[in-house]
């Protein structure tokens, strides 16, 4: 073996040295992640049977939360609540069946209401430090109370004159609002102001002074719109105007008498006022948008207004009474909506609903004031000047309220006058309306790009 040949056969040894070296380097470097491996995946199944372990005593722990949730509610909340009102359904029947077998004087039975009210307010004060929400329990049962003596003493009793009576309650209110407000407890006011409307309900006057008790009333609501610049109790406002209208439209239905009218209409107009403040009173103060329990608030208070004025005016479906009452409820819902637009541009679905409400009495007033073809015609007329108002707006809802309009014009010509029109109304009827319609039907083809294409313009007006 020459030299070159032993060159040759020291360089593949080197080289397979080498490849050996680099083989060797691998396979440590494949070991090492082997072990690597192998203690992540023991590191992670530790980790899974922990939160496994662990998620069980969370589901346990949730539970717990919940039930304790359960008994705080039932025990710092409806316990109180429900204690109070017994108690003074307890007080209550005690002073009726000490009134009914004589058991003490007139004077004894005010006086001893009296010190249960009072017993209860100082008793608040002791225990607000520690126990507040306890003690606005009892507050508002003292104030209840205190409501329930006055109006008895007066009712009953004669111990107090009208006027007296009047200044006792109104004190009662105004404290009562004040402490509701400093407690921030909404079931003070409920259980104090507007569990005070139940009085009338449980003490039947003799008097019959409907004055006195819509000043009662009004004292209430006066104190209600208080809170309503103070704190957001939407319950408690809804609550007050839907007993409050109760009161008054069941007196209009049993004991009214055109020579009430005066009065009838002061306090009707008073209530009205005042729960159209307490709807927006928060939003004033705080710059926030209308709930849609204010939005009921305000519908169920425009309501509440038309069939009182019906009421009032004696109106029916047949005299002018019921047009007049229907004319002016528009034009005041239809002022309504430009204020509505002037000072509060946000509340659409506010705004909408007061032009709605003005143009179903439009559509109420011509039906009652007119008759025969005259209303059909006119109904037609304000189908085209609401389209106009919102072609010129460039509003969708007037568009589609006109045609409503004009679809409930058709139907009443098809089903109801086709029977009592004479030839040539039916033939005027339905050549103008069937007119009209073309008219729309080619308008909305023509202009139907300028309508519908600008996607934004037609969300920002529905």
């Amino acid at each position: 073996m020459n030299s070159s040949e032993l060159n040759d056969l020291q360089q593949q040894v080197n080289e397979l040295s080498q490849q050996l070296q680099q083989a060797q380097k691998q396979l440590s470097e494949i070991q090492h992640q082997l072990n690597f491996n192998n203690n992540y995946a023991t590191n992670l199944s530790n980790k899974k049977l922990k939160p496994a372990a662990s998620s069980a005593q969370n589901e346990k722990k949730n539970s717990y939360l919940q039930h304790s949730a359960l008994e705080n509610f039932i025990g710092l909340r409806i316990i109180n609540l429900v204690g109070i009102l017994v108690l003074l359904i307890g007080i209550s029947i005690g002073v009726k069946y000490a009134i009914d077998k004589n058991l003490v004087t007139p004077f004894s039975r005010i006086i001893l209401a009296y010190a249960a009210s009072a017993a209860l307010y100082i008793l608040s004060l002791f225990l607000k430090k520690n126990y507040d929400g306890f003690s606005a329990i009892l507050f508002s049962g003292a104030m209840a109370s205190a409501y329930f003596t006055t109006y008895g003493a007066f009712t009953y009793y004669n111990f107090f004159s009208e006027t007296l009576c009047f200044i006792i309650m109104t004190v009662i209110a105004i404290f009562t609002a004040i402490r509701s407000v400093q407690y921030n407890r909404q079931e003070i006011a409920v259980i104090g102001m507007v569990g005070a409307y139940a009085i009338p309900l449980l003490i039947s006057s003799n008097h019959e002074n409907y004055v006195l008790l819509f000043s009662y009333i009004l004292v209430m609501n006066a104190g209600i719109l208080f809170i309503s610049f103070k704190r957001s109790w939407k319950v408690l406002n809804l609550l007050a105007l839907i007993i409050t209208w109760s009161f008054f439209n069941g007196w209009l239905l049993f004991k009214y008498s055109n020579t009430d009218k005066f009065y009838a209409l002061a306090f009707m107009s008073v209530y009205y006022i005042l729960f159209l403040l307490s709807a927006f009173a928060f939003i004033i103060t705080k710059r926030i948008r209308l709930s849609n329990r204010q939005l009921l608030h305000l519908l169920v208070n425009n309501f509440a207004l038309f069939i009182s004025l019906l009421s009032i005016f004696n109106a029916s479906a047949s005299n002018e009474n019921a047009a007049g009452v229907s004319g002016f409820c528009a034009i005041l819902f239809f002022a309504l909506a430009v204020a509505g637009n002037n000072f509060f541009h946000e509340e659409k679905i506010l705004n909408r609903m007061h032009y709605a409400e003005a143009l179903i009495l439009v559509v109420l007033f011509i039906s009652i004031q007119y008759s025969g073809l005259t209303i059909t015609m006119l109904w037609t007329l304000v189908s085209i000047i609401v389209f106009i108002i919102g072609i010129v707006t460039k509003t969708i809802w007037p568009r589609l309220a006109a045609i409503m309009l004009l679809g409930f014009t058709l139907l009443k010509l098809i089903f109801l006058d086709s029977m009592s029109f004479t030839a040539v109304q039916k033939i005027i009827a339905y050549i103008t309306i069937g007119t009209l319609l073309l008219i729309l039907s080619f308008f909305y083809q023509k202009f139907k790009r300028v309508l519908f294409a600008d996607n934004e313009n037609i969300k920002r007006d529905q």
